[in-house]
C-alpha cells in the first residue's frame, strides 16, 4: 500500500496501463472505477479520495482486494487475507470473499486459520511440510480433524 496516497491510487496501482493513453492518465476513468469498487466492497468511509492510511485495517485490506478486481480478474490468490485485522473486519472480509466466489470469481485461499478456511472454502487441501495430505469438501471436515491431520502428518 501507498499509505500517503488516496484509496483511488491504491486501487488503480496494479492497472495503471488501463487508464493511460499516449502518456496521459485518464483520472476520471480511474476515479469512476475506484468509486464503483469502493461501493461494491463497502469500503468505509466511502470516499475514494481519502488517504488510505486513514482507513481501518479491514478497509485497507478491502482496498487491496479491489486493486486486483479492476481488470475483471476471474481468479484471486488470497494469502492470509485477514492477518492483522480485528474480528469485525474479518467478518466483513469473509462476506466479500464469499460474495466474489458466488459471482464466479475463483478464490484460492491460503490460511493458517482453520476455522477461516472451513467457513469460506468449498474444497480444502490440507498441506503439511509442502505435501498435500488430504483433500475433501469443507463440509466433510471439522477443525479438530484438520488439526489432527496437520499434527500427525497423515490423512484421517
Amino acid at each position: 500500500m501507498l499509505l500517503d496516497q488516496s484509496v483511488t491510487r491504491n486501487i488503480s496501482l496494479a492497472s495503471l496501463g488501463r487508464y493511460s493513453r499516449w502518456g496521459w492518465m485518464d483520472r476520471r476513468a480511474e476515479a469512476a472505477e475506484a468509486a464503483e469498487l469502493v461501493a461494491a466492497l463497502d469500503i468505509r468511509p466511502a470516499d475514494p479520495e481519502r488517504p488510505i492510511k486513514t482507513l481501518s485495517g479491514g478497509n485497507q485490506q478491502k482496498a487491496v482486494l479491489a486493486r486486483w478486481l479492476v481488470n475483471g480478474r476471474r481468479l484471486l490468490l488470497l494469502d492470509e487475507p485477514t492477518r492483522g485485522v480485528d474480528v469485525g473486519a474479518r467478518a466483513e472480509l469473509y462476506a466479500v470473499v464469499r460474495r466474489l466466489a458466488d459471482t464466479g470469481v475463483g478464490v484460492l485461499l491460503v490460511s493458517s486459520e482453520v476455522p477461516e478456511v472451513l467457513g469460506l472454502a468449498d474444497r480444502v487441501l490440507v498441506i503439511r511440510e509442502g505435501r498435500i495430505i488430504h483433500r475433501a469438501a469443507a463440509a466433510e471436515l471439522d477443525e479438530h480433524r484438520v488439526l489432527d491431520m496437520i499434527m500427525e502428518g497423515s490423512a484421517l
